[in-house]
């Protein structure tokens, strides 16, 4: 039977450990440039919580990057290689942090997982909070723009006038931080809805995702009366539908729709590699 040990990471353990990211993460972390990018400068910055499950032969198995932050442990990533499941690997490197923890008076461990949830829970780990995003699958769906609405898109010069219709400085400013991320790449993701008599309703801004181009996800949205955001959204999926995009992605909350709004509306709960619901985990030592 196959023997484990636990011990601190080292640098030329890197490629290794960006090899087993690749095989064993469902998500965005199993890109070599991030993951690799990260450990990196974790190695080079406090490496008391980053360890390294081995076999007796030398075969690295798997590994755990954690941190200690104020009163509570956080994981950032575990993984182990596919070819290891199934034999305590993983509760042996959460074991790894959790005895650091305690070396240094800390009872709180935290993570935050998408995929992992049974994995944790089945170490006494508790879900804590859900970091809720939902999709909208627009392929093979017949979106239309809202009845008695119109879309345009918004013009840098509006900016100003803009303003005056949200009313908050502070509201308006995130508005502008959106308009501006957006401004290169996807101006024509940035929309001013109006009524047919052109009365200003609300604005959206839609950000296509760097990784998969095919996902838009909102980065702001605001309607002056809260029972027209869901119209506000839909205008939104008309414009990315168009464009020729596949999903169109939102995190919760969002003022003026509920989880319930978007169910009944066909939207699902957010499981693609690269835009996910998160599962806070909590377990105290």
């Amino acid at each position: 039977m196959m023997k484990y040990r636990i011990r601190q990471m080292k640098p030329s353990d890197v490629s290794s450990v960006v090899r087993i990211a690749n095989q064993s993460f469902l998500e965005t972390a199993r890109l070599g440039w991030l993951i690799g990018y990260r450990i990196v400068q974790r190695l080079m910055s406090n490496r008391e919580c980053l360890f390294i499950a081995e076999t007796d032969r030398g075969d690295l198995a798997g590994f755990v990057v954690g941190e200690l932050k104020d009163d509570k442990a956080v994981i950032n990533w575990i993984a182990v290689h596919p070819s290891h499941r199934s034999r305590g690997v993983g509760g042996m490197l959460l074991k790894a942090v959790e005895e650091k923890a305690r070396e240094k008076g800390i009872r709180i461990v935290e993570t935050g997982t998408p995929f992992a949830r049974p994995f944790y829970e089945k170490y006494g780990y508790k879900c804590v909070d859900i970091r809720r995003s939902m999709l909208l699958e627009l392929v093979g769906r017949s979106i239309s723009i809202p009845k008695g609405l119109r879309i345009r898109t918004i013009m840098l010069e509006e900016l100003p006038m803009l303003l005056d219709f949200i009313g908050d400085e502070n509201e308006w400013l995130r508005f502008a931080a959106a308009y501006f991320e957006a401004y290169e790449s996807d101006p024509e993701k940035a929309i001013l809805i109006t009524n047919k008599d052109g009365e200003i309703l609300g604005v959206a801004i839609g950000r296509s995702e760097k990784i998969c181009s095919e996902l838009v996800t909102l980065s702001y949205i605001f309607a002056k009366k809260k029972e027209d955001t869901m119209k506000i959204l839909n205008s939104l999926a008309y414009v990315v539908s168009s464009r020729g995009h596949r999903w169109l992605g939102v995190k919760l909350p969002i003022a003026g729709i509920t989880e319930e709004h978007l169910e009944r509306a066909g939207w699902q709960d957010a499981r693609l590699p690269f835009f996910w619901t998160m599962y806070r985990m909590r377990k105290k030592l």
